[in-house]
């Protein structure tokens, strides 16, 4: 199965028509949630079939920002098709709206981040990806909890310098020095600074998550993906080029940043997990690629059985 699934013709066909599938089925699954901007802005309601739509939207965005990016030495041609098949059947988060508005603005992060190498002069692109940083944070204050996560990987790929710091430390505090400095000239405009004063409250006081059976579930699946790709990396010269070994390095340590933040911050459980399932997707494609016998066949079940228990789980609200 996984041999037929890995250089299969029709794999990505087969899990995008599977994907629009388990999405319809959500509409009629799960109800539509309260979308809460910030703390005293009245919730919105959210009808299923509108959470929905906005989650495939901002899931296919996700993926076409995911497509260009390398990870290894062969292009894997259905890597965004099993991105969306995971996404698909974390039905839970079809229904949070803020959720699935947040994932494209991740993965741009991401991406932004990933083009930064040694090679190019890269101080106009850590200001670029530091700078969206900041912007988002304005939205939504979890982001800068990503600030470590840059800063790390700028050390692992040998762009730290005085002068690169300097210029993701510019990047980082632009948007708030618009955005104050608009709030000091014109003061009616301080409504923008309400989800950062009220996210960042939210930020300073940890609030552990409760073990429910769907986050076990989805700890475990995700550990399923993350160990075996830890270990087959660490014993594998595959990919060779040093470049992409970072690249996936990085990816592992971004995975297991954001299962600690999930568990530390209880409330933010959904949207962490949101956050980690491109890099879950291609760990996953890694393993699947690296060997093709009886034992991965058998973890090729396995890990798709998990999956789809997340979908069967996903009836209780995580």
């Amino acid at each position: 199965m996984q041999g037929h699934f890995v250089s299969g013709r029709y794999t990505p066909i087969t899990l995008l028509l599977l994907s629009l599938t388990v999405w319809g089925i959500g509409v009629f699954a799960l109800p539509g949630t309260p979308i809460t901007i910030c703390g005293g802005v009245e919730p919105g309601a959210a009808s299923p079939f509108l959470s929905n739509a906005v989650s495939l939207v901002c899931t296919v965005l996700c993926a076409f920002l995911l497509s260009p990016l390398h990870f290894s030495e062969r292009r894997v041609h259905w890597l965004t098709a099993l991105f969306l098949w995971i996404a698909s059947l974390s039905l839970f988060t079809h229904t949070n709206v803020l959720w699935s508005l947040s994932a494209p603005i991740f993965m741009l992060l991401l991406r932004m981040l990933l083009v930064c190498r040694p090679e190019v002069r890269v101080e106009g692109l850590l200001f670029a990806a530091f700078a969206t940083l900041g912007f988002a944070s304005l939205l939504m204050p979890q982001f800068l909890l990503l600030l470590p996560l840059g800063m790390a990987y700028m050390s692992m790929m040998n762009v730290m310098s005085v002068k690169r710091i300097m210029a993701a430390i510019l990047g980082l505090v632009t948007p708030l020095w618009l955005v104050y400095g608009t709030v000091y000239v014109y003061q009616p405009a301080d409504v923008l600074l309400i989800p950062l004063n009220s996210g960042i409250d939210a930020l300073m006081s940890i609030s552990f998550a409760e073990p429910l059976p769907i986050r076990l579930l989805l700890t475990f699946a995700d550990l399923a993906v993350l160990l075996p790709a830890a270990v087959l990396f660490a014993g594998s010269p595959v990919p060779g080029k040093p470049i992409l070994r970072r690249r996936l390095e990085f990816l592992m340590l971004t995975c297991v940043w954001l299962m600690l933040l999930s568990w530390l911050y209880g409330n933010d459980f959904g949207l962490f997990y949101v956050w980690r399932l491109p890099a879950m997707a291609i760990l996953a494609s890694y393993i699947l690629t690296l060997k093709v016998n009886k034992a991965t066949n058998v973890y090729f079940i396995f890990i798709n059985l998990l999956w789809l228990a997340v979908a069967a789980f996903s009836i209780w609200q995580i």
